[in-house]
């Protein structure tokens, strides 16, 4: 496995630095929901929540619909666990490939959190 990402994110994620990598990973992924996807975790949207747990209040979903917030930190889909202010996060991308395919890995801190292939 190669790896093509390797990169630490505190939140809130006020330094230039941070932003600068969310902002490349953004680009290698192509959306912010595919860092979403691909991390299993949630980005807030704003005020420290979540689109998953105002879905169903059309007046928040309207302020917050569409909105990315790195000044309050993300959470884990699987757990809820919310990560830790001002901890740094190691994001990293790994990919290998099989003739036309290639198969990629995402990981924060060493974990594996998902994988999935590009034809």
């Amino acid at each position: 496995m190669d790896t093509i990402f390797d990169a630490y994110v505190s939140f809130p994620a006020t330094s230039e630095y941070d932003n600068q990598t969310l902002d490349r990973l953004h680009h290698l992924l192509g959306s912010v929901e595919q860092i979403e996807i691909d991390f299993e975790i949630e980005l807030s949207c704003g005020d420290g929540k979540f689109l998953r747990d105002i879905e169903d209040d059309d007046a928040e979903l309207a302020k917050y619909d569409g909105n990315v917030c790195y000044l309050s930190p993300p959470r884990f889909v699987d757990t809820g666990e919310v990560f830790k202010l001002n901890k740094d996060y190691r994001f990293t991308v790994k990919n290998k490939e099989y003739g036309d395919d290639t198969e990629c890995r995402f990981y924060i801190n060493g974990k594996e959190r998902s994988r999935r292939w590009v034809h």
